[in-house]
């Protein structure tokens, strides 16, 4: 198998370095393969869209997932240069940590993090993830989410109780999301990790799709109800400001 994957991914070098195209019989030679191996290697790939064939001579060239996959890495890479300005205001503004997630398959995904010289050093880090139903994030995330993406997403997910607090059914966590949308800002009140709290909001883009946020997270003894609510306007106005700079344009009231 671990073999395989790598002709794989030999073919897909091959084709990068050769953009008019390679057949069956050069792909072979240069994977020093029978020339049956080559093929079926190539029609796996072709299945999935990571390479075409064009011509009766049938010539191989990287496919269209390619298109996809850049756009998607390019979203990332250009939200975090978007939003990194505002997400260090805030961050300066607050005294406390801001994180920037994404959502990754059933996970949220640590893409950048704010701290200063003052702040606890906490769980979070950058690359790291975290569950979706019992972090800030996660829940401005699901909130806005259809229902039956919500569904599969957590379909596969124990929702285990990391403290007393964690929400454990998807019954209480739905109805949580009733409020996060009225409010436009979720909480993780020790939900996910002892002592530390946060208040979160949502990052819309152009496709009017929730698919990243924000959160001010710091330690129960600093992060008191108050303090909690007087963060809540700044966080959900830098999420707004990032979501703007992504192409929203939020519905008129």
């Amino acid at each position: 198998m671990i073999q395989s994957v790598t002709r794989a991914l030999d073919i897909l070098e091959f084709l990068k370095l050769n953009p008019g195209g390679l057949g069956v019989t050069e792909i072979a030679q240069k994977l020093d393969v029978a020339k049956s191996t080559a093929h079926r290697l190539l029609a796996s790939l072709e299945e999935q869209d990571y390479v075409q064939k064009t011509g009766k001579d049938s010539i191989y060239s990287l496919g269209l997932k390619f298109i996809e996959m850049a756009e998607v890495v390019t979203e990332n890479l250009k939200i975090v240069d978007i939003a990194r300005p505002l997400i260090e205001k805030l961050s300066r503004d607050t005294g406390e940590i801001v994180h920037l997630v994404m959502l990754d398959g059933n996970e949220v995904l640590y893409i950048d993090k704010v701290e200063n010289a003052s702040t606890i050093r906490i769980y979070s880090q950058i690359g790291r993830r975290g569950p979706l139903y019992c972090t800030g994030v996660g829940k401005a995330i699901l909130a806005y989410l259809p229902e039956d993406e919500v569904d599969q997403l957590l379909a596969g997910v124990m929702m285990q109780p990391f403290t007393e607090y964690t929400l454990t059914t998807l019954e209480d966590l739905k109805q949580e999301f009733q409020t996060i949308r009225a409010n436009a800002f979720a909480y993780d009140n020790e939900e996910h990790e002892r002592g530390i709290r946060c208040v979160a909001a949502p990052i819309f883009d152009h496709t009017q799709k929730s698919r990243y946020a924000i959160s001010i997270t710091g330690p129960i003894t600093r992060m008191s109800d108050d303090i909690l609510r007087e963060y809540i306007p700044w966080t959900k106005e830098t999420a707004l400001a990032i979501s703007r700079k992504m192409g929203f344009n939020p519905p008129k009231s």
